[in-house]
């Protein structure tokens, strides 16, 4: 299971990911300039439609333009203000998928270099939670198979030492007993070789 317990770091980087996080920031922030532009073009419409001939009438065209512009220009301001905001804020949601992502890499990267000895720790409200779990279990499970193969190992190494001396004790005709112990001897460097990179 994952552990929940705290940290023993604060967060304190929140581009862990920069490339991920920006990118997720540049589609929020295009999703909200493209609303921005429909809703505008909708009320502009509108207005234009059900009032525009009526706004004619009431103000002269450079005073409606004016207003317009007015409009125009708060609508911008108000944009402006707007993006560093939601930049902030796209930051830290994206840190909440790109800070997992990176410790699950970190993570396979152990894990792939034969270090069994860790476990992926995500803090809370972080995503990807049941992703983690996941290959916290695979971990373990791995861990246990190669906690398992040491220990046979080392029983093997045990019974080759009794062995070997069963035979120096009786030099009498003991050919098959040292192939067997060859055999013994090839088979334990094999498994060293395969073991040699785990730590667990």
């Amino acid at each position: 299971m994952i552990q929940t317990g705290k940290p023993k770091f604060k967060r304190t980087k929140y581009l862990v990911s920069t490339r991920l996080q920006l990118r997720y920031v540049g589609i929020i922030l295009l999703l909200m300039f493209v609303t921005a532009a429909i809703c505008s073009y909708i009320v502009y419409y509108t207005v234009m439609i059900l009032m525009g001939e009526k706004l004619a009438n009431v103000y002269p065209q450079g005073r409606l333009m004016a207003i317009i512009n007015t409009v125009n220009i708060r609508m911008l301001m108000s944009l402006l203000f707007i993006t560093p905001v939601v930049t902030v804020i796209g930051i830290y949601l994206s840190h909440k998928i790109a800070g997992p992502i990176y410790r699950i890499e970190k993570f396979l990267g152990d894990m792939s270099a034969g270090n069994l000895t860790s476990r992926i720790v995500l803090r809370k409200g972080d995503e990807l939670r049941t992703i983690a779990d996941k290959i916290n279990v695979l971990n373990d499970s791995l861990k246990a198979t190669f906690t398992s193969q040491k220990s046979s190992m080392e029983k093997l190494i045990a019974e080759l030492g009794e062995l070997e001396k069963m035979v120096d004790s009786k030099p009498s005709d003991v050919s098959m007993l040292d192939k067997n112990i060859e055999k013994f001897q090839n088979q334990i460097k094999d498994m060293e070789g395969h073991l040699a990179k785990y730590k667990v």
